[in-house]
Parts: C-alpha cells; sequence; structure tokens
C-alpha cells in the first residue's frame, strides 16, 4: 500500500532504472467565513428589536463543524438580551448555515447604547468575532405632552437648586407655598411631604431621579402624602424616574384634590397613586414596570393605581409601555378622556373592583396592549364612546361581571377581539353579574389573526339553566346599528353566542338586526 502526504514529492525507481517523479496536490480543507460581522441595531425603549441573520460558509472542502460562544454583554450587569440560533452546525464546501439573531430588548430598562458579541469558532481551530452594536432611543411623547419648555417658574416662587433637600424649604414655608425647582437633577433618597396647597414647579430639565433610592416600604415616592391630610398639591413640569417604588404616592383616606401636569413619570414600579378629586393631565407616563411575572399583583408595577379614588380625571395624558397592574379600583366618576394609552403589558384602562359607577371614557386611542384595550370589571355604569382601539391583543372592550355599560360610537380595529360581554357563573353567589349592558353605533374590523371574533357574549362555568336568561334576551345583553368589515365573506363566524355563530345566525337570535356587514377592501 502506498501512503502518501499533502504536498510531498515521492521517487520511485523502476527496474530499468530510470526515476519517475509524482506530484500529488495537497487535500483542500474547510475554510471558515461569516457575514456580516458588525450588526448595528435600533429600537425604541420597551420594544424587541426585529431579528437579524448572519451566515456561516464553508470557503475550502470537506466539512466545516462549528459552534457559537457566547454572546457576552457589555455593560456585564446588563440583562441578556441577545439570543443565537442554531448553537452548532457542519457546513460542506461551499455550503453555508444561516444564525438567526433574536432580541429580547424590551427588557432594558434604560435608554442608551449597549453591546454584545459571539464568537462562531470551528474545527480549523479558527474562529470570528461578530459584535452587535444597540442604541435604545426613548421615544418621543406626542406633542405638548410632559414637560414643555413653555412653562417657567412664577414670580415669588421660593428656588431651590438641584440636590438642594427639597423637604427643607418645605419644611420651612406654610402651606401654600410655591416652590421653583431650578434646572437640574435631584438624586433623591428619600420623599417629600409636602403641605396642603403647595405647588412644585419645575424649569424645562428638572429631573427627580431616584437611582441611588433603595427601600422596600411601598409606599415610598418622590412626592408621597400616606395617612396624612394633605390637599390641593401641585406638580407641574418635572421628569420624576428610577425611584424604587413609586414616582407620586398618596392615599384616598385622607390626601385630595393633588394636580399632576405635564410631567414625566417613568421607571418607577409605579408611576403613580392617585386619590379622590385629582386631576391627572398632560403627563407622560411609561415604562413604570415592576417584575411583571411575581405571583404578588403588587410586585407588578403600572403607570397608574387609584382605589376610592372618586372624581379624578385622566386627561391628555400619553400612558405607554407600564406593567400590567394598573387599574381603578372601588371609585366613583372617573374619567378617561382624549388619553393616548398604548404598548401596556396588561389592560391599557382598567376598572375593576366593586362599583365604578360613573365611569366616562371617551376619545382615547388605545393601542398595541398586551391584553384587553379597556376593561370594565366587576363594575357598573359606565359610557364608554367615540374612543379608537387597534391592535389589542385581547378584547378592545370587556364587559366582565359588569351591569349598565352603554359602549357607542367607537373604532375598532384589528383587536384580536371586538366587545365582549363576558359571565362568570362562579361569581353570581358573590352578587356579580352581567346585565343591562348595550353596544350600538360601532365600527368593527375584523383582523386576520387565527380565531378572531368581531363582538359577543361568552361565558363559563356555567349549567344550561344558567345560562338561558343570557342568552334569551332577559338579561338584556343588546348589540345593534353596528358595522362590520371582514376578511372573508365566505367565512363569517366571527361572532360570539353560545358559541361561535355567523352572520345570519347572530341575527337571528336578535342582535344587529339593522347591523351591517361586508369584506375588507
Amino acid at each position: 500500500m502506498l501512503r502518501y502526504a499533502a504536498s510531498r514529492t515521492y521517487a520511485f525507481v523502476l527496474c530499468s532504472s530510470f526515476p519517475l517523479l509524482l506530484s500529488v496536490p495537497a487535500a483542500a480543507a474547510p475554510v471558515l467565513s461569516v457575514s456580516p460581522t458588525a450588526v448595528p441595531i435600533q429600537t425604541a425603549l420597551g420594544s424587541n428589536a426585529p431579528p437579524q441573520t448572519v451566515r456561516v460558509t464553508n470557503g475550502g472542502s470537506g466539512t466545516l463543524r462549528w459552534s457559537v460562544v457566547g454572546p457576552t454583554f457589555v455593560p456585564a450587569a446588563a440583562t441578556p438580551w441577545l439570543t443565537v440560533s442554531p448553537t452548532s452546525g457542519a457546513t460542506t464546501g461551499g455550503g453555508s448555515s444561516t444564525l438567526t439573531l433574536t432580541f429580547s430588548t424590551s427588557a432594558l430598562k434604560a435608554a442608551g447604547d449597549y453591546e454584545a458579541s459571539f464568537q462562531v469558532a470551528s474545527n480549523t481551530g479558527s474562529s470570528v468575532t461578530v459584535k452587535v452594536t444597540l442604541k435604545i432611543t426613548t421615544p418621543a411623547p406626542l406633542a405638548g405632552i410632559g414637560p414643555q419648555a413653555t412653562i417657567t417658574c412664577p414670580s415669588g416662587a421660593v428656588n431651590i437648586l438641584p440636590d438642594e433637600p427639597i423637604q427643607h424649604f418645605v419644611d420651612l414655608y406654610d402651606g401654600g407655598t410655591t416652590f421653583c425647582l431650578r434646572a437640574g437633577t435631584w438624586h433623591i433618597t428619600n420623599w417629600v411631604t409636602p403641605k396642603t396647597g403647595d405647588s412644585f414647579v419645575g424649569e424645562y430639565g428638572v429631573v427627580l431621579d431616584g437611582s441611588s433610592w433603595v427601600t422596600s416600604d411601598d409606599t415610598a415616592a418622590a412626592f408621597r402624602a400616606h395617612n396624612q391630610d394633605i390637599d390641593y398639591v401641585t406638580i407641574r413640569n418635572v421628569v420624576i424616574r428610577n425611584m424604587p417604588q413609586r414616582g407620586i404616592q398618596t392615599f384616598y383616606w385622607m390626601a385630595d384634590h393633588w394636580t399632576i401636569e405635564y410631567n414625566e413619570i417613568a421607571f418607577n414600579k409605579y408611576g403613580l397613586e392617585f386619590a379622590p378629586n385629582f386631576t391627572i393631565r398632560n403627563n407622560y407616563i411609561h415604562h413604570n414596570v415592576g417584575n411583571p411575572s411575581s405571583s404578588n399583583p403588587a410586585d407588578r408595577g403600572g403607570g397608574y393605581t387609584g382605589q376610592r379614588a372618586d372624581n379624578t380625571t385622566f386627561d391628555s395624558n400619553e400612558i405607554a409601555y407600564n406593567g400590567p397592574e394598573q387599574k381603578v379600583g372601588l371609585s366613583l366618576n372617573v374619567t378617561f378622556t382624549n388619553n393616548f394609552v398604548h404598548h401596556n403589558l396588561g389592560d391599557g384602562i382598567w376598572y375593576d373592583s366593586n362599583t365604578n359607577a360613573g365611569a366616562l371614557i371617551e376619545a382615547n386611542r388605545v393601542e398595541d396592549n398586551g391584553r384587553d384595550g379597556i376593561s370594565f370589571e366587576v363594575s357598573t355604569g359606565a359610557i364608554i364612546r367615540n374612543n379608537t382601539l387597534r391592535r389589542n391583543a385581547a378584547d378592545a372592550v370587556f364587559i366582565s361581571m359588569s351591569q349598565n355599560a352603554q359602549i357607542y360610537n367607537n373604532s375598532l380595529d384589528s383587536n384580536f377581539g371586538g366587545i365582549e360581554f363576558f359571565l362568570n357563573c362562579a361569581s353570581l353567589a358573590a352578587g356579580e353579574d352581567v346585565k343591562n349592558n348595550a353596544a350600538f353605533d360601532n365600527t368593527v374590523v375584523v383582523g386576520t389573526q387565527s380565531n378572531t371574533y368581531a363582538n359577543g357574549f361568552s361565558s363559563t362555568s356555567c349549567t344550561a339553566a344558567q345560562l338561558t336568561p343570557y342568552l334569551n334576551g332577559s338579561k338584556s345583553l343588546t348589540f345593534s346599528h353596528d358595522t362590520y368589515r371582514v376578511p372573508s365573506l365566505s367565512f363569517t363566524r366571527y361572532f360570539l353566542w353560545d358559541g361561535l355563530k355567523n352572520w345570519n345566525q347572530w341575527q337571528a337570535v336578535g342582535q344587529d338586526a339593522n347591523g351591517t356587514l361586508s369584506q375588507s377592501q
């Protein structure tokens, strides 16, 4: 047997004694090539960047075996935000494999520049480093929302310079004083307790930052009134961010009549806890998130929360990218008007837990929320009108074990569900019920998601006898004069009424007798 090695020349002597020279070509080896080696991405804070791809190519012959090492992150303490898949493979000569880069950038809590890298190592002993650079930008609020350069401190206000102790000045002056916070940053490590009638007005550029404050006291906040009779306080034109618990905290038992306006309240566990007779307007309330997966609702975070907070108005705020536990409870005459509510992890506008009578939800834009756009749960008496609701992950409007809701002149587009009346028979014994609810004159554009639906009634934990009064009209659950546009007229089972119904069946049970159905363009 003849054994030879690459690029060697062998001489053989034949019987005739003439030498024969053989030149054997070198065997080609696999060659690792990776492209691109620099992947720049940019996304808005609270959003996941779209996936990217990297190709691993064998530029030689034979089999190239490769594996992914890493990734590593800069700063090292950053929440891991890059995943590379697959993590190993093999390619023959001239072939290539595709790596998919997916990004969990919504978990990052601050805007700025981040970096990650990973290596592709091969059986040839060579490796290539791929660098991923990430820029996260803070979404700008709508015009006229949040701090404004045109807002200035009134004449005669008490000036407080950056990092001077605000509480010290509050203690020096009687209630009813206006304090001017001069432009700059305060590094907050304890709360400010106002006096009745105090006003805090920030020059444009004022930031109250709680990044250095560590506390487990869930009443902690930049401004706090807990079990204290502190009324008629104004907080205007200030950025309140990175508080370990709440941005603003008041307790319904005593505090009332506060005005919160033109502020940015962001990156706290909760944005604000409000009390009765609050006016909350023109604020940018965003990215207030605790631990959304916690079993304890108090840890999940949200943009707003209020219990027994009668006669409060939310007007012209932007409420976005907040945790899933933002809600109104046990409160009369709470109004949401002209707000832009979007990309929250749970419901956009949520009323829950008994009473909540006199609710008015009007002229809001409610989009891309992680659960329902508007949820009215275990409550009595709401007017929900003239709202635009788009692409919410569950229902546009969810009426759960609630009564006397009037839902009309709303525009619904590509939500998973439209307007739903929901009955949980297990809760009937507690005195809860769903009845006397009417949806009319709404426009519903049904999306193309699997299993999507327009409007209807659904139930759980019910016997046939329990369901009968809801299905025969005794409980007065009605849809009328609504306009529907659906993806296909050949499949119209978009209506919920004791199961899915088509358009003819929907009208046969007495719903939308004067409604219209057409195909989306």
